[in-house]
């Protein structure tokens, strides 16, 4: 994970990101964390754009 910095969300999108874990939570039927990352090496990327990914931990 060294080429991956947290991305930074404004609260709406945490919300969001919030709704999703539990959407997806609904659908597994097993907890689940998403996690938001920007990578740092992304030079076609634009500063604001951010990747999701998630884990089940």
């Amino acid at each position: 994970m060294k080429n991956y910095r947290p991305a930074n969300l404004s609260p709406a999108q945490v919300e969001r990101l919030q709704q999703l874990e539990h959407e997806f939570a609904e659908l597994t039927g097993e907890p689940l964390v998403l996690i938001a990352f920007v990578s740092r090496d992304d030079r076609t990327a634009s500063p604001s754009s951010s990747r999701m990914s998630s884990a089940t931990e």
